[in-house]
């Protein structure tokens, strides 16, 4: 098993907002952001398949929640903030034609003439991935961050299944990834 230290996700999704600056127009309601996009496998077992999905922000995760969730990660661990962000609905992300997840947290900050778009989702599992019990559910989280440039240009990444834990003794949060997932997102663009 791969684990990924994605420290910089990890933050964007939950961490500490005061170390990456505050997140532009996060507290003010927001019109939804609809967008369509295409996920490849490229390598590992996702390796040559493509996915077109599509994702609906219809409000952005202000840093009062984000700085909540963090904080009951830290406190409480991975369980209790399962079931705090199952209930949360930020819009949705499917692949196009079928259900897919609620989205819990959805940020979106300015670098610069970039836009970065960081996704969390509490992910639905199948009853046979739960009667199963396997290694997949103790990831209970998806991730999805992309980048648009003002050319209209994105790039990406997915997670499918992802856990998220508070390590006490770096004092740091992590991201582990279930296996080697090699999913990248191409083609984002904005529903008009």
């Amino acid at each position: 098993m791969k684990v990924l230290n994605l420290k910089l996700v990890a933050l964007l999704a939950i961490g500490s907002t005061a170390i990456l600056g505050r997140s532009f127009a996060q507290e003010a309601k927001q019109k939804p952001d609809s967008y369509s996009a295409v996920a490849i496998g490229t390598g590992g077992s996702v390796g040559g398949r493509a996915v077109q999905f599509d994702f609906n922000i219809t409000s952005y995760t202000t840093d009062q929640e984000l700085d909540q969730f963090a904080q009951l990660l830290k406190e409480k661990g991975t369980d209790a903030l399962v079931s705090v962000l199952g209930k949360q609905d930020k819009g949705s992300i499917r692949p196009t034609g079928r259900l897919g997840d609620q989205i819990a947290i959805a940020r979106k900050r300015q670098v610069g003439k970039t836009t970065i778009i960081t996704i969390v989702t509490a992910r639905n599992m199948s009853f046979l991935e739960l009667y199963r019990s396997g290694r997949t559910v103790d990831y209970p989280f998806g991730l999805l961050q992309v980048t648009l440039d003002e050319k209209g240009e994105s790039t990406g990444k997915v997670m499918a299944a992802a856990k998220i834990r508070f390590d006490k003794k770096k004092g740091i949060y992590d991201i582990e990834s279930y296996g080697n997932q090699y999913i990248r997102v191409t083609n984002v663009r904005p529903w008009d």
